[in-house]
């Protein structure tokens, strides 16, 4: 975490399929998915670790993997909220 200090955080990254895996073959092409089909991107966290002040649950309506567009908005939202408190 940015600031004065490191802040431990604990937390779960996860998908949510959207669409079957033979459906999604059967509607894929070179170009992808379309959008509306993608994975739904979650992550849930609290921080502190030892005493959580603060808990998240993020989700990106067909963003695809959790780490990838869940958790970075997570992070910028534990940092803003450790630089304010």
């Amino acid at each position: 975490m940015t600031g004065s200090g490191l802040t431990e955080i604990a937390g779960k990254t996860g998908t949510a399929q959207v669409v079957k895996l033979d459906v999604e073959k059967r509607i894929g092409n070179e170009n992808g998915l379309p959008p509306e089909f993608n994975d739904h991107a979650w992550f849930v966290a609290l921080a502190e670790v030892e005493r959580p002040r603060l808990a998240l649950s993020i989700l990106v309506e067909n963003g695809g993997h959790g780490g990838s567009a869940a958790a970075p908005i997570a992070k910028e939202m534990f940092d803003a909220y450790f630089r304010k408190n």
